[in-house]
């Protein structure tokens, strides 16, 4: 039987299921607050819009030391939905999250499911946990962009893809892409012409700049590797895959571009400097080891422009095209200006690093190793960060579900690689919320981490806009 018969799965769906452990499932939830959605309505929409993604019929399943994806045989949206009844108050809706995030995906199904609680005060929450096999949050966020409309009228016009995953063809791109990286478009010289050349007393052109290439990318892959754990903190410790999480109230998003351009900063700078300064009241260490503590944040990256097309998969279906890089948090900054500035100066020196690309690649390779492999120290996902910020970017303006207006949308990224806290920017409607999850292990007052994070950005930017 072909491998494309059996289904096996890319490597960079494969891997995010190689990475994850029991206590740490790569789960990536989505909240909508949704007005007069009923549960007729959502099995409506499930079945006919949804369920047009074949990917979403299929289950990951272990298959002769690697994975491959197995068509459910007895797929029904009903068995994917819940439907709670209780009238959730704005203080009950949190814990209800928490025990939901908390409850591990049945595994003999496909890894998504959807909680709708339609009397809930305030209007409907729908909840949507997916595992990160099935697409990262790039894809995800495009892939409901799909099936949210401009108007109650309408219905989704495009949407649905087929479900091919060619995996010799896919390792086959792979191959020539990373030979033209490192030998360059024409590949590796013929052994005649390098035999003449190194006659003569001269390497051939393409040996040397293929030797820079291979000894570049060496180079950063060692420094990733050598890169030391995160300072000793409650950050620190053995996840147990019991979750707290909660979100913010909204601020208009413009205002942090503006402050952010002001600054002449990204954006993604001014959300770290605002973690930075909530991280450092609640890692419990004394001034004197915050000056000499190393705090790495995790910062997922969408590599799919630096992928040839064969390779990378589009935004509008289900799939995976994130790497990650660590940035370095100047944990002992005293002021906002002094950790944005130097949070700056940590991301230029990133801007040309290959940890993106690597990371994705070190994930798509974990699918194909044994266990014992991933356990030693040199794996470089054993090398946990603290904290993690991750983006999620909806609409730009309001849209509706099954006909009904979508008043709020949030999202909580999976803590990967162990991250004690996980921090996502949404993006809604002009809007922007912070969300946190962290482990129970961490001991961490979200509600208070997210609030100091908040009360930093609101400084933030009434310091360097309205002033």
């Amino acid at each position: 039987m072909s491998q494309q018969a059996l289904h096996l799965m890319l490597p960079a769906d494969a891997g995010w299921l190689a990475a994850e452990r029991p206590e740490n499932p790569l789960v990536t939830t989505v909240l909508l607050r949704v007005q007069g959605l009923t549960a007729a309505r959502l099995r409506e929409f499930l079945h006919v819009y949804w369920g047009a993604w074949e990917r979403f019929h299929f289950r990951p399943e272990p298959y002769a030391g690697y994975w491959r994806w197995q068509e459910s045989a007895d797929f029904d949206v009903r068995q994917h939905l819940d439907i709670v009844l209780d009238r959730f108050t704005a203080p009950q809706q949190q814990p209800w999250i928490n025990t939901v995030v908390s409850q591990p995906l049945p595994i003999y199904r496909p890894l998504w499911k959807f909680w709708l609680a339609p009397n809930a005060v305030g209007g409907g929450l729908l909840l949507m946990r997916i595992h990160h096999c099935y697409a990262d949050s790039a894809s995800l966020a495009q892939l409901l962009e799909q099936l949210f409309t401009a108007s109650p009228q309408q219905h989704p016009v495009l949407y649905g893809a087929a479900h091919p995953a060619d995996l010799e063809r896919w390792l086959q791109c792979a191959k020539n892409w990373l030979s033209e990286r490192v030998f360059g478009a024409e590949g590796p010289s013929p052994e005649n012409d390098a035999v003449q050349t190194a006659a003569a007393g001269q390497l051939p052109v393409t040996f040397s700049s293929s030797a820079a290439t291979a000894l570049e990318l060496a180079g950063q892959l060692g420094s990733y590797l050598a890169q030391p754990d995160d300072s000793p903190s409650n950050l620190s410790r053995p996840l147990t895959g019991q979750r707290q999480c909660c979100w913010s109230a909204a601020i208009p998003d413009a205002r942090l571009q503006a402050a952010a351009q002001t600054l002449r900063v990204s954006s993604r700078d001014v959300l770290a400097a605002c973690i930075t300064a909530a991280l450092q009241a609640q890692l419990g260490l004394s001034p004197q080891a915050l000056e000499q503590a190393q705090i790495n944040l995790l910062l997922p990256v969408d590599v799919r422009s630096q992928l040839p097309a064969s390779l990378r998969p589009a935004l509008s279906e289900p799939g995976n095209g994130s790497g990650s890089e660590r940035l370095l948090l100047p944990i002992d900054g005293d002021s906002f200006v002094e950790r944005v500035y130097r949070i700056k100066q940590e991301a230029r020196r990133l801007r040309d690093s290959l940890q993106p690309l690597l990371t994705w690649g070190l994930t798509a390779c974990s699918g194909f190793l044994p266990e014992m492999i991933k356990q030693t120290p040199l794996w470089p996902f054993s090398a946990r960060p603290s904290a993690a910020l991750a983006s999620f970017d909806g609409a730009g303006v309001v849209r509706y579900l099954a006909g009904c207006r979508i008043d709020e949308l949030v999202a909580w990224s999976p803590q990967i690689a162990d991250a004690g806290v996980s921090v996502t920017a949404c993006r809604y409607a002009g809007q922007l919320r912070l969300t946190v999850v962290a482990d129970h292990s961490a001991n961490l007052d979200v509600q208070r981490f997210q609030s100091d994070c908040m009360v930093a950005l609101n400084q933030a930017l009434v310091g360097h806009l309205d002033n």
